[in-house]
């Protein structure tokens, strides 16, 4: 018997000092999804098995997740979406005799976001919006060109829940999706959302008098569009309702102009969802058009 006893002091002696000697080791931690992280560890010698420990950094009221291994590797499950944890890692020998522990801060990615809105508001233009999710550090918006060969794909980077795409194609369709990132990583793709861009404006707008109260307004004609829409607007009373016109042509009459005023005409193409896009525009001076005193 004594001699039983000097042999399990003589090993819990040996496994102190290799607790003294060596430290464990956290080799890789990563976060394969919102909810779990991967952890794995050197080998500790005279180990039995090890405890993983993680917890919400400043937070009392979520629970720990406490799990016993016997292996070097485990994914870790049922964790919070971008959360910082504290993970202790601690190897035991025989009889729970303790031997090292380590401490590291890591953190899941966040939970994927989703587009609630996506809205063209140009031919090369295109507005979004989407939810927002704890843990986040960006959003990463992606933006492929359908049918294109090879593939475009556009991106940007935003701190926010909102923003636009620019320098598209105009009358694309656009398949947009969203990646919300933090320090751990991507959270999952969300739903992908269609949009199609407006179509452009057309181009070589003139201004033409007429008479003293009228013009003509001319424009070059847009590859597959079927009507346009004439917007005027008299700059000088912005209380006054603008006048705005379709026209199936590619001119238009302007009457009752006031003298000794300023107009903007604009000129926009309109799609098969009757939505027009941004116009072209001109500016028209009465002054110069008319023989009344101003």
């Amino acid at each position: 018997m004594r001699v039983f006893y000097s042999s399990f002091a003589l090993l819990f002696l040996l496994q102190i000092h290799h607790g003294v000697a060596a430290e464990c080791n956290i080799v890789s931690v990563t976060s394969p999804s919102a909810s779990t992280l991967n952890v794995a560890w050197s080998s500790y010698d005279g180990s039995s098995f090890y405890v993983l420990d993680l917890r919400v950094v400043n937070s009392t009221d979520i629970a720990p997740v406490m799990l016993t291994v016997s292996s070097t590797q485990r994914l870790v499950q049922g964790l919070r979406a971008g959360q910082v944890y504290q993970l202790t890692l601690s190897a035991y020998g025989i009889l729970y005799v303790p031997l090292c522990t380590v401490i590291k801060m890591t953190m899941t990615v966040p939970a994927a976001s989703q587009i609630t809105s996506s809205q063209a508001i140009s031919s090369t233009s295109i507005k979004f919006n989407w939810s927002n999710v704890t843990g986040v550090e960006s959003y990463i918006l992606f933006v492929e060109e359908r049918f294109s060969s090879p593939l475009r794909i556009y991106n940007r980077t935003f701190n926010s829940s909102c923003g636009q795409m620019d320098g598209l194609t105009p009358s694309t369709t656009y398949d947009c999706y969203i990646y919300s990132s933090n320090s751990a990583g991507r959270g999952a793709k969300s739903n992908t959302k269609t949009t199609i861009t407006l179509v452009q404006p057309p181009t070589n707008v003139t201004l033409t008098a007429t008479g003293k109260s009228t013009a003509r307004v001319t424009w070059n004609p847009v590859s597959k569009v079927l009507l346009y829409q004439v917007t005027v607007r008299d700059i000088g009373r912005p209380n006054k309702p603008h006048v705005v016109r379709n026209s199936q042509s590619t001119s238009m009459d302007i009457g009752y102009l006031e003298p000794c005023s300023f107009y903007t005409v604009g000129v926009s193409s309109v799609n098969f969802f009757l939505v027009p896009g941004e116009p072209s525009t001109v500016a028209y001076n009465t002054t110069t058009n008319s023989s009344a005193k101003c």
